[in-house]
Parts: C-alpha cells; structure tokens; sequence
C-alpha cells in the first residue's frame, strides 16, 4: 500500500511537470510563441513585393531618388553606397527598421523576418565628390544661400548669416540621416573645403562638459601643450565611430598667437602642428560672417544646442592680459570675438573641428532635416 502511494505521488508529480512545460510552451508571448511568428524572407528568392529600392537620381543638379527598374537584383556595388532603409506598416505608419529588415552590407542580402504586413525602401546613392556636389549648390566652388568667396588660406568657406547658410549641415554618424534627427551627437556643419577637397567640419552642438583651455592662467602654454589639446586628441578623437574615425584625416594646424582680433588669414606666429582634432580659429568665425554677432552662422546660440548662448573657446590664443593670466579667443554670449576675460583656465564651450579625407563623396541636400550623408568616392 505504501508503495502504490509512492507510485502515485509520482504520477502525480511528473503530470504536474509536464503541465507546467506545456503552459510555459505555449503561453501567450511566450519566446517560442513569437520564434512560431517569425518567418525570414529572402526577399529576392520570394519576390517579395514589400520592398522597394530607391536610387539617386543621375542629374547634374538633381539630388532626389527613383526606384530602380530591375526589382531582381541589388544595384551596382562598384557604382552605389548604401545609404539606409525606411520602413512602414500598412497604415503607412513609420516602424523601426531593425525590428522586421536585416540588410547585410557585406554579403547584399536582405531579409524581412515579421508575418506582418510591411513596405521598406531601401536607399543606394551614388556619391559625387565633394567639390562637384558644393558647386552644384551655386557659387565658383560653393555656396551657403548664394554666398561664397574665394579661398582664404587654401580653404572655400561658407560664409553668411544664420538665414542664408542653411545647406552645410552633415552626418557622420550612421549612414542613415534619419539618426541625426534623434542623436544629433551625429549632426556637423561644413566650415570649408580645401582646393583638394578636403572637408573642414564642426560639431553643430557642444561636445559633452564645458573644458578649460588649459589647466593653468600663469604660463604661456602653446596649443600643442594644452589641457584641451590632450582632451579633444584623447577623449574626443576615442569617442568617434569607428567608421568617421577612419575618414578623419590628420590635418597641419597652424598655432596662431594674436593680440589683434584674428581676421582674414590664420596666424602661424606659434608655428605648426599635426593632429587629428583641432578647434575653429578665431579667424574662421571672423570669415563664417564679417560681422562677428549673435547673426554669424558659426555662433551656436540658437543652433542643435537650445537657446541658451554659452561662451565657447577657439584655437587662436593671445597671450598675457594686464594681470599677467594667459587668456585665448573665444566667442562671447553676445557673439563677438573675446580674449580679456578668457583666461585659459575658465570653462567654456567646446565644438571639436576636424579635416575629412578627399576620399569621399556627398549625397543628400545638406540641409538640417535632409544632411549630407558619405559615401565612398570610389563610387562616384
């Protein structure tokens, strides 16, 4: 008797344990439930209709998009970049890509894996260099609203107001330009080109907390010695994505020490150095708009940082004030160019600058909501 109780108890237990598999089998929202939904696509193999390809136009001047004729086959990888991918539900509601597309980038393959009714459209430009691209904009070489002059120090400079240089903004986080209207970590905006095609750009927002030129006012500390040298090469120069981290060219920067306000040329009293990031000189705010003010495109009062104008550290430094503190250039609340109470070791703004390899080309229209994206000048 004791045996058969021992026996059922048993019965008992396994039935239990089977049970409970069972419900958490089957439960709703269970990860077996959702893997039974998922179905992955080949989307040529299947001739998928739920997806569309997109490439640029070929005009000179035109940069929209048409559909690509053949639906069989990816476009040209000798001649196309992938750009990005948007996708929507069938009420044409945006959806986030990753969650029902993988695209690989290496192989060309694409899959959709959801049951659910959805139309993605995936982009493929094909870049122009960038002097091409910017002269396509108005100009002799560039233009920011009609706006353009001749070189000045080897380098074409957009050059206006806010109101009139809208068309400089670039992307140089994912290739998607949709990210830069969520993270605008990744948005920059084009001080210049150089007559070798050179890309000068800037962070269109301050780089996290305010820094100190230089951790010490009482000695005279060239730019190559200073505390945000250091910063900007170090800690900057990490934090960039591995893929704009390979176009960032290291660039000759000139050194300047002015005690006049720093005008149409750089500077190289402090002689030269070699580095990857850098910041705007004085003279390029001073050539972004003449009129150096709170109206001057560079000034980033207004801009992707809010409202509130901060004061913000250039390159360019002066030396020592009447009080014997070292003090550098910077850009003022009220935008004009400072030196008398920027003493190297006050914190200030910080919007790193740096030199993109010519080994680029740009697609997009460089505005805020559609920024230049890269793609390789191989491609072009």
């Amino acid at each position: 008797m004791k045996k058969k109780k021992i026996l059922i108890s048993i019965i008992v237990i396994l039935l239990l344990v089977e049970a409970v598999s069972l419900y958490l089998l089957y439960k709703p929202n269970n990860k077996n439930k959702v893997l039974e939904d998922i179905k992955t696509i080949d989307v040529f193999k299947e001739k998928d209709k739920s997806l569309a390809i997109m490439v640029q136009n070929e005009g000179e001047n035109d940069f929209g998009w048409h559909e690509a004729e053949d639906r069989t086959k990816w476009p040209d990888k000798t001649k196309y970049t992938y750009v990005g991918t948007e996708c929507t539900d069938s009420e044409g509601v945006k959806i986030p890509t990753t969650s029902v597309l993988t695209f690989d980038e290496t192989t060309y393959t694409a899959h959709i894996k959801t049951k659910q009714t959805i139309y993605c459209t995936l982009y493929f430009a094909k870049g122009r260099p960038v002097l091409e691209v910017l002269k396509a904009k108005g100009g002799d070489y560039y233009a920011g609203g009609g706006q353009h002059t001749t070189a000045v120090d080897g380098l074409y400079r957009f050059k206006g107001t806010k109101a009139q240089i809208t068309n400089n903004y670039i992307c140089l986080g994912d290739e998607n330009p949709d990210v830069c209207k969520t993270n605008t970590d990744n948005m920059y905006r084009i001080i210049g080109v150089t007559t070798e095609g050179n890309l000068k750009v800037i962070k269109a927002k301050k780089y996290g907390a305010n820094q100190k030129w230089h951790s010490s006012s009482s000695s005279d500390t060239r730019w190559n010695a200073s505390t945000l040298y250091t910063y900007l090469n170090g800690t900057f120069y990490n934090s960039v994505n591995a893929r704009i981290k390979g176009l960032i060219e290291k660039h000759t920067w000139n050194m300047e020490k002015r005690t006049s306000t720093p005008g149409a040329t750089t500077g190289k009293e402090d002689g030269t150095v070699s580095a990857n990031i850098g910041l705007m000189y004085g003279s390029d705010y001073v050539n972004a708009y003449q009129n150096s003010s709170t109206d001057n495109w560079l000034f980033i009062q207004n801009g992707l940082t809010g409202n509130t104008a901060e004061n913000e550290w250039t390159m360019s430094r002066y030396g020592a004030d009447t009080y014997g503190y070292y003090i550098a250039w910077y850009v003022t609340t009220s935008g004009s160019l400072g030196r008398f109470s920027g003493r190297v070791d006050f914190t200030y703004a910080v919007r790193p600058v740096f030199y993109l390899t010519n080994e680029i080309g740009l697609v997009g229209e460089g505005t805020e909501t559609n920024p230049f994206i890269i793609t390789s000048k191989a491609n072009a």
